[in-house]
């Protein structure tokens, strides 16, 4: 089984398996972080929509939700129209190649996300490429941690990350005002053993 598959079998389940992980107070900083009244986002890695649900709220011109799982997006796509929202647009692509135009938003979020990307270093190249001059990034995700398990049983490729490879990432790219916080919270997971791993989330904002 591959990280697609992975992701289209848990899809129907993410959200109550998202809630053992971590809690909406990440949400909440991360809306923070970001004007999105009447501007273009995009939510990378959006899953069933946790976050572009939450900025959707906040009125935004238009929410781009992109994931590379179709089980996702259908999820995302039932909330959307349960909601009753018509500003949320769902696509599929993977995150190393994005299939949005050159400067095109004026935001982008990517939650807990990136641990699973294969090379971290060309996502954000390709965010940059999205982003409006101007545009900020805001990335949330988990801090390096032990819990060899998690690549086999949640096919994280990354198991976690320090502020410094985060830091050089983005300033390789061209990212200005890069700036990382400890959000205090936590992130928790258990393997099929019993394993468990308890990690902080930090926030990593910066500039096109």
């Amino acid at each position: 089984m591959n990280s697609i598959e992975y992701f289209d079998n848990i899809a129907i389940n993410w959200n109550e398996m998202r809630n053992e992980y971590f809690r909406d107070e990440v949400r909440e900083k991360i809306l923070q972080k970001i004007d999105v009244k009447n501007k273009v986002i995009g939510d990378l890695g959006c899953g069933t929509g946790f976050i572009s649900l939450g900025i959707a709220s906040e009125n935004p011109y238009l929410v781009f939700a992109v994931d590379q799982s179709l089980n996702m997006l259908k999820e995302l796509k039932k909330e959307i129209i349960n909601q009753k929202f018509n500003n949320i647009y769902p696509i599929r692509s993977t995150l190393d190649e994005l299939v949005l135009f050159d400067d095109s938003l004026d935001a982008i979020t990517i939650n807990m996300a990136l641990h699973h990307i294969i090379k971290p270093n060309e996502s954000m190249k390709e965010m940059y490429r999205v982003l409006k001059p101007g545009g900020r990034v805001v990335i949330s995700d988990v801090y390096s941690h032990d819990g060899e398990w998690a690549k086999k049983e949640m096919h994280d490729e990354w198991l976690g990350f320090s502020e410094d490879q985060i830091i050089e990432w983005l300033k390789n790219v061209g990212f200005k005002d890069i700036e990382i916080e400890d959000t205090k919270l936590k992130a928790t997971g258990v393997s099929s053993k019993g394993e468990c791993i308890e990690t902080g989330i930090f926030l990593a904002t910066a500039i096109k």
